[in-house]
């Protein structure tokens, strides 16, 4: 049965290496589905803030903040999270509150492996299961997921605290946050990377180890990648000034400038093929934006190329 269009699914998580744009790409995605009239909430995990240099709001971690009508952020702390959890389980918030002003609980939470990162993905299994007055309080959950490693370590944390919790409790919850990020009708996983060699193996490698570990990788995403407004013919009219020896210096050189757009355009165009070979996925193609700063419409016209881009209508499921 196919997936639901990733713009559907209520939970997507948004991968990639540091450096690709994936915060850029995450804040677009929350963007559109909010202006479509989803309430949505962006959350940075790690207690991150780089959205702040898009919405020019850093996200709180205590409440979500909106940051622009229908979109809300919020960063999600591993240590905080923990202190949440723990207020609930042991029902002694002075008690809590003592540990958590200790150096030992701090170094527990940093050194536990995959501790971090499964509070991290209890917390927002939390919010995407928030309820009030008997509807969901959010449409839409967009995890802007810390770098690739990093990411896949989130997403496996709830089957991995699975099989170490054998049964009870702990791991009846974590097999359901598990069943959730797993189901490709809720849950949808975007990988981000930028048209260079390096970043689309890496990103082809995630999307392999994804598929096996069962996870519903829906689409890739190429960013930042150069178009060229001339054509076959143009180029070959360019190259023909530029070799000119007639044509004058200013000439040859404008030539030269044009040709290294067409030149840059054709590499990017390869790298976003091979993206798509390399994941067999639709891949959705943002263009170069010189400016992200709030106000600068940047990450708005991001977000309209984003959301009317056929790959985001009918990702299959891994």
């Amino acid at each position: 049965m196919p997936s639901p269009p990733l713009t559907d699914r209520r939970l997507v998580v948004v991968l990639g290496k540091g450096g690709v744009g994936k915060t850029t790409v995450a804040a677009a995605l929350a963007l559109g589905l909010a202006d479509r009239g989803h309430r949505t909430l962006l959350i940075e995990v790690a207690a991150e803030t780089r959205t702040a240099a898009v919405f020019g709001t850093a996200p709180p971690v205590d409440a979500p903040v909106e940051a622009r009508p229908g979109l809300f952020a919020l960063s999600v702390d591993a240590e905080r999270a923990m202190q949440e959890y723990l207020s609930i389980q042991l029902k002694v918030r002075p008690l809590v509150e003592m540990m958590s002003r200790s150096r030992a609980f701090h170094q527990v939470t940093q050194a536990a492996p995959g501790l971090a990162e499964l509070v991290t993905l209890g917390k927002i299994w939390d919010l995407a299961t928030a309820v009030r007055d008997g509807r969901p309080v959010w449409d839409r959950l967009v995890v802007d997921a810390p770098a690739t490693g990093h990411g896949l370590a989130l997403l496996q944390a709830a089957a991995s605290m699975r099989d170490l919790a054998g049964s009870g409790p702990i791991s009846d919850q974590a097999d359901a946050i598990e069943r959730v990020v797993r189901h490709p009708a809720a849950t949808g996983v975007v990988v981000v990377a930028i048209p260079e060699e390096l970043a689309v193996t890496e990103a082809t490698e995630a999307v392999t180890l994804m598929r096996g570990h069962g996870l519903p990788v829906a689409c890739a995403v190429a960013n930042a990648v150069r178009t060229s407004p001339f054509g076959p013919g143009d180029a070959d009219a360019l190259r023909q000034v530029r070799a000119d020896p007639a044509a004058g210096s200013a000439e040859r050189a404008a030539a030269g400038a044009a040709l290294a757009t067409v030149d840059g355009a054709a590499h990017d165009a390869r790298e976003v093929r091979a993206l798509g070979d390399g994941c067999a996925l639709p891949v959705a193609v943002l263009p170069v934006v010189a400016d992200l700063a709030p106000g600068s419409g940047g990450i708005e016209q991001l977000s309209a190329a984003l959301m009317t881009d056929p790959a985001l209508g009918g990702a299959g499921a891994a």
